[in-house]
């Protein structure tokens, strides 16, 4: 069968993963870590696509190296805006940049993988704590969304500079885009996580608000193309994406969660930011997803209703950010000594030492097996053809694009279903 790690190379790697320093990043034992890593994803990776036994997933969580993740990826965010523009001011033309894109990556790697192991609720229970930094992080990278856009490089060639800069955008998109599904898995499983993720989700940073904005701007379509399996595809301008549905279903579990009065008050500014959604609840979008009948019902009555008192809230003790604040203490606010440090392996013009790096992490990505697994195509409606996101729940095999799909091809769809169940 298909994989890159037996069982027991799995358990090997994910026991060793550990925090890296952020004075670390770039060395030797930092891209072993990388390599750890990418292949612990690309396997969490086929794993799913293949439907077998989750066993980086249950590894992950056996081993409690979930919130290792996240520390990982808040490190590489960190990184991005503290060392590297010092980086870059040292040497402002590099002659190789590969290493610095490994770095970026990094950041994609660990959101991309939690992305897979999130959907799971224990693993979301697994969090404990750390699931605050996770969403203080995620807050971060989705509200990026509002101001970055992924581009293809220029016919024109660019300078080592503005080739990272394009690569960490591309990148901050991508991770972006990523942290909208994470940001719904939380919503979803918040009776499991601490209760300060609940004030924090509300009105620390406002969630409804900002998935609002995100939704107005629609980042997931650019010239009449739409975001769909890491590349832009023709969009019909009707067909509802995979991203804009995470959007729409977190709003909706959000705000017609019973806790939600508790921790948000629905102020005049919020209200008139939340009623931006209602010209967005079309016929066409609601007939694809169904459940927004409900959010919509909800908006409805907002739109009417007088200014309600504001709930007290209830008392709660804040929680330390510790993974941040573990962060800066390593650093001590020497960015640039970190910078100064790190620029001859990072910009390293040795050739020999940058063909051994590229073979080591060319055999982490295993391209030539994950093609195999990769989403060629969106999903496609097995009545109409249009594009699809939501399935039959009982085969799990036939897709379509709205519930009257479904309905009209069920006649033809009945017996294979019935064989499967």
């Amino acid at each position: 069968m298909d994989s890159i790690l037996l069982p027991s190379e799995i358990d090997m790697y994910v026991d060793a993963l550990t925090p890296q320093n952020i004075k670390n990043v770039g060395s030797h034992q930092w891209l072993e870590s990388h390599q750890r890593l990418q292949k612990l994803n690309q396997e969490a990776l086929i794993e799913a696509s293949a439907v077998k036994e989750e066993h980086v997933k249950e590894s992950l969580v056996s081993f409690g190296k979930v919130s290792v993740l996240i520390q990982e990826a808040i490190l590489i965010s960190m990184w991005k805006h503290k060392v590297f523009p010092h980086l870059l001011k040292i040497e402002p033309n590099p002659g190789s940049t590969f290493i610095a894109y490994s770095i970026f990556y990094h950041e994609a790697v660990c959101v991309a993988l939690l992305e897979l192991v999130l959907y799971h609720p224990n693993c979301c229970e697994a969090l404990e704590d750390s699931a605050v930094d996770l969403l203080d992080y995620l807050s971060g990278t989705t509200s990026q969304l509002l101001s970055v856009t992924k581009e293809e490089a220029g016919a024109n060639k660019e300078t080592a500079e503005k080739e990272l800069l394009r690569q960490r955008n591309n990148l901050a998109f991508d991770i972006g885009i990523r942290s909208l599904s994470i940001i719904r898995y939380l919503s979803e499983c918040m009776d499991r996580l601490p209760i300060s993720v609940y004030s924090r989700m509300y009105s620390t940073y406002d969630i409804p608000v900002l998935f609002t904005e995100i939704l107005s701007s629609a980042p997931w379509v650019k010239n009449g193309q739409q975001y769909v399996a890491g590349s832009w595809k023709n969009w019909d301008r009707e067909q509802l994406g995979q991203h804009e549905a995470q959007v729409w279903l977190t709003l909706r579990q959000l705000l017609l969660d019973p806790e939600c009065p508790k921790y948000y008050s629905i102020t005049d500014t919020r209200r008139s930011q939340l009623m931006r959604l209602l010209p967005l609840l079309t016929p066409v979008l609601l007939d694809q997803l169904s459940p927004l009948i409900e959010l919509k019902q909800w908006l409805c009555r907002l739109s009417v209703m007088d200014q309600p008192a504001a709930p007290s809230k209830p008392f709660l003790l804040e929680t330390v950010l510790e993974i941040k604040e573990k962060i800066l203490q390593q650093a001590g606010g020497k960015w640039k000594k970190i910078a100064e440090k790190q620029v001859p392996l990072i910009f390293t013009n040795d050739k020999d030492k940058l063909q051994d790096i590229a073979k080591k992490l060319n055999e982490a990505y295993n391209t030539d097996l994950l093609e195999k697994f990769e989403v060629k195509e969106q999903t496609v409606c097995a009545q109409c053809g249009k594009g699809a996101i939501q399935r039959c729940s009982n085969c799990k095999k036939s897709w379509y694009c709205s519930r009257s799909c479904q309905v009209c091809h069920w006649p033809q769809h009945k017996e294979d279903c019935i064989k499967e169940s």
